[in-house]
């Protein structure tokens, strides 16, 4: 079952879902059902600020209880919470502002700010702040792309010829880019076994 599977069953509740741990994916589809009229606005972007929020407060807790242990037990994130650790201390209320949109290290950030003993009311408020910020932006993006996807869809199949050029080019890009990348990785193993 994937996520468009999930909405269509589950509506607003598989946003909440989604949005604590996978955030941009369903909600961009939520936004699709938005230009769809299946889903309201406001209340995806409530969905979505509310997952995001839990998982945010979850990841803190996380870090607040478990401490220092949790992240030496997993190497990946000991070296992902040094860089979180740099931003927090040099701007703790931007890192948790914009921690949604800090790929990589996402997760880490709020385990970081629970491992620190961050303030946790004011944790808590900005991080309210920051969720409806990063659930707004995300999907009055996918409305306007898929607005867009709908208005080239629109033209497209409205002239075969132009459809006909359109999926020729998408042909020919797909064709350069893998004998780009292809020639790319002959170089680099030739390059390798000379060395």
């Amino acid at each position: 079952m994937d996520w468009s599977d999930l909405l269509q069953n589950y509506g607003y509740f598989a946003v909440i879902v989604g949005a604590f741990f996978e955030g941009e994916t369903v909600l961009l589809l939520g936004a699709y059902a938005v230009q769809q009229e299946v889903f309201k606005f406001w209340i995806l972007i409530l969905a979505g600020t509310l997952g995001a929020f839990i998982g945010d407060q979850f990841y803190y807790q996380i870090g607040a209880k478990f401490g220092h242990k949790f992240i030496h037990d997993r190497p990946k994130l000991a070296e992902k919470f040094h860089k979180a650790s740099v931003l927090i201390d040099k701007y703790p209320t931007l890192s948790i502002l914009f921690m949604r949109f800090a790929w990589g290290l996402r997760t880490v950030i709020p385990i970081s700010f629970g491992i620190k003993r961050y303030h946790f009311i004011r944790y808590f408020l900005v991080n309210i702040v920051a969720s409806f910020l990063w659930a707004f932006i995300i999907v009055t993006i996918g409305l306007q792309v898929t607005h867009g996807l709908h208005q080239l869809w629109d033209y497209l199949i409205h002239d075969e010829s132009r459809f006909s050029l359109v999926t020729g080019l998408v042909v020919i890009c797909i064709i350069m880019i893998g004998m780009i990348y292809g020639g790319f990785c002959y170089f680099k193993n030739k390059k390798n076994i000379e060395h």
